[in-house]
């Protein structure tokens, strides 16, 4: 029923256009340019799971999936005719495991240019953990939630309510933006919030003084892009079971991308702490309970901070103006010397690994395939120190995007 909703809205829209000479004549403002587009992708192959990964834990599993992959969308453009303002509404298109399928909200902003200066503000990715950057790792979104190396090596912000200012030049920009806090893993005030081994008491509040600060710049040198920029939030704690009553979450990423010819090199590099309460991009489900990027809370009650390291870096040629072929490789390492001092476990660190081989086609302009295989190692089981098992994916994406 929703999606039914949603093509009908974008439809009116579409339709909305021939009358902006009756809108004019009456002496409302003038209507929007509005255009359409959808991408439509479908990933067909082979899951495999480790015994370590599966259910039963003792034997392996590898089966066939297909489904449609979850950052498929309708987007609808708008455009003044005055070219000053704008905005983006983006719906997504899932159809998960466990008969999920739903429309989404993915993106949905307005802004507003004057000279260098740009404002947005709405439901946006941001610049800060952005994937302009990203490598052209697509195959299981929906199956084993791998897409763009995110949290394989690239720190992806996800997207997230903010007001974002911009001022741009030739070659170079930069942004300041007031982001939503905790808006990936927003604590119910009934439940706490998942703290690594434990969960903060359903009678402590969180809260935050300032939004998610978020300063990032864009250089560009000919066929080099930089994007560095840093994070930073502090929460807060009330009626806190310990002597600490807050809390901070930081990133600072460093992405590039080089382009000469046929060849596009593609990476960045991050420093992190706690990060996956705002930079996780809603993909930890990928991780398979290894402990995440989250404060951990001592039986004396003392926060300590698990700090990540990270990157990755992909290639990318061009064999012909249909054929590419790209492959890339990451890795997060993740510590906090309360795992083994406090709960005891046979480590206080460990280290994921990630890399992938694609082939892309391009069948028309609009119509492309994408076989890919990509391997992933989960490292160590820190709580035990044996190993946690590997997985893989291969298959084929059937992208159409319009």
């Amino acid at each position: 029923m929703l999606f039914r909703k949603s093509l009908l809205l974008l439809l009116v829209l579409g339709l909305s256009l021939p009358m902006a000479g009756a809108a004019l004549a009456s002496g409302q403002a003038p209507a929007p340019l509005v255009s359409l587009q959808a991408r439509l992708l479908t990933d067909l192959g082979y899951h495999h799971l480790d015994a370590e990964q599966t259910a039963n834990q003792r034997e392996a599993v590898t089966g066939a999936y297909l489904n449609l992959a979850a950052n498929s969308y309708l987007r609808a453009t708008f455009t003044s005719p005055d070219q000053v303002a704008g905005g983006l509404v983006e719906l997504g298109l899932n159809s998960k495991l466990g008969n999920a399928e739903a429309t989404t909200l993915r993106y949905a902003y307005g802004w507003w240019r004057s000279g260098p200066f740009r404002l947005l503000a709405g439901q946006d990715e941001g610049w800060l953990g952005g994937v302009r950057h990203a490598p052209k790792q697509f195959l299981g979104t929906s199956q084993s939630g791998k897409l763009y190396l995110c949290e394989w090596g690239l720190l992806y912000s996800g997207r997230q309510p903010q007001v974002r200012l911009e001022y741009n030049r030739e070659a170079w920009a930069v942004s300041l933006g007031l982001v939503s806090p905790l808006a990936e893993l927003t604590p119910q005030q009934s439940g706490g919030v998942a703290t690594g081994s434990q969960a903060l008491p359903g009678t402590v509040d969180i809260y935050d003084y300032l939004p998610r600060l978020d300063l990032a710049f864009q250089f560009t040198f000919g066929g080099l892009w930089l994007g560095p920029g840093v994070g930073w939030v502090q929460h807060r704690l009330e009626n806190a079971p310990g002597r600490d009553d807050s809390f901070s979450s930081w990133a600072a990423i460093l992405p590039f991308k080089f382009a000469h010819g046929p060849l596009t090199l593609k990476g960045e590099v991050h420093w992190a702490q706690n990060n996956d309460y705002e930079w996780s991009g809603n993909v930890l489900s990928s991780l398979r309970g290894l402990p995440r990027a989250v404060i951990f809370l001592q039986p004396d009650g003392a926060i300590s901070d698990t700090r990540q390291v990270g990157g990755f870096l992909a290639l990318e040629y061009k064999l012909t103006s249909k054929w590419e072929v790209t492959a890339g490789l990451g890795l997060e390492q993740l510590s906090n010397d309360a795992w083994k001092d406090s709960a005891h476990y046979a480590e206080d660190s460990y280290t994921r690994r990630a890399i992938f081989f694609a082939i892309p086609y391009q069948v028309t302009p609009n119509f492309g395939i994408h076989p890919e295989l990509g391997l992933y190692d989960y490292g160590d089981n820190i709580r035990t120190g044996q190993a946690f098992g590997d997985e893989w994916l291969a298959g084929v994406q059937f992208r159409w995007i319009f």
